[in-house]
Order: structure tokens, then C-alpha cells, then sequence
């Protein structure tokens, strides 16, 4: 019965590992909601994905580390680092629902802003990138990570569209180098201050490196355009699902 009861978590670490593979993010927009599901508490929830997350997330780079652009990455890492400690202490004092609604809001807003922009996917937003507001962009990055668990892709990968002159797929790959060291980060954090549930962990991380080697080859089957367009398309789904369990009283 144990080893059913694992399915299911491997099941959302595949699904997790896609879209991390084919969007660069999303992947703990999903794990999040769907742990939380399990009735998991909000800092297992929390924790557990982040530390799925990262290791889907190198998972998915090591096919993709030539399209990295590692000084944006470090610019970004550099800040959001200390962010996910910061993010983590909030999350200690703050309310879960009004956390959660807050969230939700926030990913329609970057949906519709990426559905807008999907046309240039394929071409650079900037001719030089924006230092000062990538390092800025990198506390917002690591709060939000500490404070949900969710990975910070979901953000990174428009960041990097607007503040770089990188392209959707090589602001994808970057998203993952940010996503391996600020989650990796907030894991490890994570795992010092309370007990970790390693079964159910193995399980998402098993399916989570399936899902992401598997999402690398969609990737580049179905192009730039129609990635960020899924992606968007995908933020609207997990946040009025989210907002709707945690209405409900789930």
C-alpha cells in the first residue's frame, strides 16, 4: 500500500519535470496546489517542492546549459538566495489564504502579459541587459520562493524576456540555472529547521527528472511562440485552480 500511495506524488513529479523542461517554470505552480491536496502543512508543502523543484530543474539544464546566459543567472541568484531566507520568515508570520489569493492574482497578471508578448518570442525584447534590475528582480524572486514554494520561473522567465536580450528558449534554460540555486537554496533551509517526508520527496524527484528530460524534447518540437503561449495559458489554469481550493475551504 505504501508504495501505491507514492504513485501519486511520482505522477505530480512528472508533471512537475514537464513543464519545468518545456517552459523553464511552472513546474511548482503545479506542485504546489496539488501537495497541498494531500493535506500536506503549507511548510511541508513549501519545502517538499522546493527541493523537487531544483532537482528537476538541474535535471532539465544539463540538456540545455549552452543556451544559458550565466551572468543574468548570477545577478539574479546572487539576491534571491538571501530573498528565500526572508521569504521564509515572512511566511512564519503571515496568514496562509490572504499569501495564497495574492499569489493567484499575480500569476494572471504575468499570464496575460506573456500571452501579449508571445509574437517576439523567438526575438530579444533588449539589446543589453539590465543589471541593477535583475539584482532587484532576484529579492522579489527568492521571497516569493521562500514565502510559496513556488521555484521563481514563473517569474525569471519573463524577467529575463524583458531585462535581457535573450530569447524565450534561452530565458527558459537560464530560468532553470536560477530555479536549481534559489530553490536548491530554500530546500536546504527547509530541510535544517524541520523533519522531511524523504519518501514522498523521492517520489516527486523521481518523476520530476522523467518529466523534465521529456520536456526538453518538446521543447524544441513545438518551438518558442507556442511554449510561451502554453505557458500562459497554463498560469490562468493553476491560479483559478489554486484560488478555488483554498475558497473552498481545501
Amino acid at each position: 500500500m505504501e508504495s501505491l500511495s507514492l504513485l501519486l506524488p511520482g505522477g505530480i513529479g512528472v508533471l512537475l519535470g514537464l513543464l519545468l523542461g518545456l517552459t523553464g517554470a511552472g513546474g511548482s505552480l503545479i506542485a504546489l496546489p496539488l501537495l497541498l491536496s494531500l493535506h500536506l502543512p503549507l511548510v511541508d508543502a513549501v519545502g517538499v517542492s522546493l527541493g523537487a523543484v531544483s532537482i528537476a530543474a538541474l535535471s532539465g539544464l544539463l540538456g540545455r546549459y549552452r543556451d544559458v546566459a550565466w551572468w543574468p543567472v548570477f545577478a539574479i541568484a546572487i539576491s534571491g538566495i538571501p530573498g528565500t531566507a526572508l521569504g521564509q520568515y515572512l511566511g512564519s508570520l503571515l496568514p496562509e489564504q490572504p499569501l495564497i489569493i495574492a499569489f493567484c492574482l499575480l500569476v494572471l497578471w504575468l499570464a496575460q502579459r506573456l500571452w501579449r508578448s508571445a509574437s517576439s518570442a523567438m526575438h530579444s525584447l533588449r539589446a543589453n541587459s539590465h543589471y541593477p534590475a535583475l539584482v532587484g528582480s532576484g529579492i522579489a524572486v527568492g521571497s516569493l520562493s521562500g514565502l510559496l514554494g513556488v521555484g521563481g520561473g514563473f517569474l525569471v522567465v519573463p524577467l529575463l524576456r524583458w531585462l535581457t536580450p535573450l530569447n524565450v528558449m534561452g530565458a527558459a534554460a537560464s530560468s532553470l540555472a536560477v530555479i536549481v540555486l534559489v530553490s536548491g537554496s530554500g530546500f536546504a533551509l527547509y530541510a535544517a529547521q524541520h523533519d522531511t517526508p524523504w519518501p514522498l520527496l523521492g517520489s516527486l524527484i523521481a518523476g520530476g527528472v522523467i518529466g523534465a528530460l521529456l520536456g526538453n524534447l518538446l521543447a524544441k518540437v513545438i518551438g518558442g511562440i507556442h511554449v510561451q503561449r502554453v505557458f500562459a495559458v497554463l498560469l490562468v489554469g493553476v491560479s483559478l485552480s489554486t484560488a478555488l481550493y483554498k475558497l473552498s475551504g481545501g
